[in-house]
């Protein structure tokens, strides 16, 4: 019965106390009898540690009353036991008790968010759980409070309190008290902090998932459509054109649309590549200068990318193979075409067969360009289907499609009597001279 009658007591007295609590703080936690504050927090904590909430009722009311709020952080803490514990187990707390409990129990937070800076941070993220248990609905008062989460954790921020802040402002947005705008920079601000965390915690399943699921809020929202993405960022952007923040949440936003054929994603990539020079940047320019048709301009980005130390062996030697391509399709520049593969070959072995294979067909794009007979302007194709062979080798995944080169090179190889006639006969050693280029080979010809 005692603790009926003590939890009757609380609901008769200090809820319409807790009405009250936070609108004169004065009267609270500002009290000068550090003795009878003493007494007072060990008696009750007796009753705390005990779990007899209940009878730890009446003295915690007084201690809260006289004590300084810097006194002891468990006066506030054990509030925050003492008010729940009355919220569950009372079943007639009217409206106005209950907003009164809530409001003092967010009091509980904010005195050990202002008082005791050690554990501001996990208060903080305590209290913004609690009021999505016990005010759902203020959905503006969370996000303050997030925000002021964000400001005080940065990098290291939760990844619940990342998400539930974005379905906030998703949530708010699909009510009408949000716009676009607001949808699109709350996704800039989260995935700045995230792209921080990926770099510090490369591994971490969760900031992935994380991320994967902000970016699905922001998709489901249907704002990040291009027109929305190119109305909102163009008019920044042109009044902040070397704004390097601004740029870089441009390309990350629109490289996850089908706006990167935009005049906007173009001028915002070039500016990033030259405000914070990447490899990444440099390629993606290349690969854009290059649907264009602008091949020289993306000869240039792409040999930014292969230049940057950052770039690792495996990469730059793909973006080699990628350069010798671009050289010897849409340049028409065998020599550094050629110089391209051979560097490859060189930077990783992964990409060899590759790098053969454009050797290949280099030397078969020479016949019937040098040399003075038959014998000499088909000779390219013996060193072309040198270099096929080795691609084979190199690479067992370009077999299929070297096989295919082979057989067609090999129709152009000169009859045997051909050869003959020029005292060449099969095996014999041969060396093939063409615009610049020299190599030994061997005679083959068709029966």
């Amino acid at each position: 019965m005692k603790k009926i009658h003590v939890f009757g007591f609380l609901l008769g007295s200090f809820l319409f106390a807790g009405i009250s609590l936070s609108a004169q703080p004065g009267r609270y936690g500002s009290g000068p009898d550090s003795v009878e504050c003493s007494q007072r927090l060990s008696f009750y904590r007796s009753y705390v540690l005990s779990g007899d909430i209940a009878s730890a009722v009446p003295s915690w009311r007084i201690a809260l009353q006289i004590c300084p709020r810097t006194a002891n952080q468990y006066l506030f803490s054990d509030g925050q036991r003492i008010i729940k514990e009355v919220l569950m187990r009372q079943p007639g707390i009217t409206a106005q008790q209950q907003a009164g409990l809530i409001d003092s129990l967010m009091l509980m937070y904010n005195i050990r968010i202002e008082h005791y800076p050690a554990n501001r941070v996990s208060a903080q993220q305590n209290k913004i759980g609690e009021m999505g248990i016990y005010m759902p609905e203020a959905r503006e008062e969370r996000l303050v409070e997030l925000e002021k989460l964000l400001a005080l954790t940065g990098e290291n921020t939760l990844s619940d309190m990342l998400s539930l802040y974005m379905v906030l402002v998703g949530n708010l947005y699909a009510e009408g008290k949000r716009s676009a705008g607001d949808m699109m920079d709350a996704y800039s601000k989260l995935m700045a902090i995230i792209e921080q965390q990926e770099k510090s915690q490369p591994n971490n399943e969760d900031v992935k998932k994380n991320k994967q699921m902000i970016e699905d809020i922001l998709i489901g929202s249907g704002v990040a459509t291009c027109d929305n993405l190119i109305a909102l960022f163009t008019p920044r952007f042109e009044e902040n054109p070397n704004d390097l923040d601004l740029v870089s949440k441009i390309v990350s936003l629109l490289s996850n649309s089908d706006c990167t054929t935009s005049d906007l994603f173009m001028q915002s990539l070039t500016v990033l590549n030259r405000l914070s020079p990447s490899y990444k940047t440099a390629f993606y320019l290349y690969r854009l200068n290059l649907g264009k048709g602008e091949y020289a301009e993306a000869a240039k980005t792409l040999r930014e990318a292969i230049d940057s130390p950052d770039a690792g062996a495996e990469e730059r030697a793909g973006y080699l193979i990628e350069e010798g391509m671009l050289y010897f399709r849409n340049l028409n520049n065998l020599n550094r075409a050629m110089s391209a593969a051979r560097a490859a070959v060189e930077a990783s072995p992964t990409v060899r067969g590759k790098a053969y294979m454009l050797m290949a067909s280099i030397w078969a794009s020479l016949a019937n360009k040098c040399g003075e007979d038959d014998i000499e302007r088909r000779a390219p194709f013996w060193i072309a289907v040198d270099y096929l062979t080795r691609a084979k080798a190199a690479d067992p995944s370009c077999a299929e499609e070297a096989d295919k080169m082979i057989g067609q090179y090999r129709q152009y190889f000169p009859l045997q009597e051909e050869a003959f006639m020029y005292d060449l006969m099969d095996g014999a050693e041969y060396t093939v001279t063409c615009s610049g280029f020299s190599e030994r080979t061997t005679v083959r010809t068709r029966k």
